[in-house]
């Protein structure tokens, strides 16, 4: 038998998104329409009721893992994504290019969802330093305003804080580690 796994994705959308609808409503649809007529459809809480996940949580739990156990994050994703060999021990992350003023106060979360010029930051992000001699840092952009950052060395830790205060008009956080131990203070 021959089957074909679609997850359709942020395909629902809000019905804010176009006039009203969701986009999926105003679209014309009439190759998804014959799909779901001839297989089995349904809703799914892929994490549990009440819960909105993100892709990268619920894809891990549609495929059988328990996100709670093993998420480490989107840099992960991210950096896999776009090509990035991965190493035991790397820690990584994924990355926005944004706009801030000279005080680092976030004006665009987003750098505007940029189309271009995303190959010049690359290059100028190559040139980073980790202040530890033994933990490389690679950077590389993907799409937009998105990129990974992995930082590659003995004794490194995923447990830092996120630096993106997640909104605008404030200043940029600095990265804590989240537990006591030498791997996340020094990372």
């Amino acid at each position: 038998m021959n089957a074909l796994f679609v997850i359709a994705d942020g395909i629902g959308g809000r019905p804010t998104d176009y006039k009203g609808m969701t986009c999926l409503e105003a679209a014309r649809t009439p190759n998804l329409d014959k799909l779901a007529q001839r297989g089995s459809t349904g809703l799914l809480d892929p994490i549990k009721p009440g819960v909105r996940p993100g892709s990268d949580t619920a894809h891990l739990s549609i495929f059988g893992y328990d996100p709670e156990e093993v998420y480490t994050g989107r840099g992960f994703f991210e950096a896999l994504g776009i090509g990035i060999d991965m190493k035991d021990g790397d820690v990584s992350f994924r990355t926005n290019f944004a706009t801030v003023d000279e005080n680092f106060i976030v004006k665009d979360r987003r750098a505007g969802r940029i189309k271009k010029g995303q190959k010049k930051l690359e290059k100028a992000l190559q040139k980073l330093e980790s202040p530890q001699p033994d933990v490389k840092v690679i950077f590389k952009a993907s799409t937009e305003h998105r990129g990974a950052l992995i930082l590659r060395g003995p004794n490194l830790s995923g447990q830092i804080s996120d630096v993106d205060p997640h909104k605008t008009g404030v200043k940029v956080s600095k990265a804590k580690p989240l537990t006591k131990d030498k791997p996340s203070e020094r990372t």
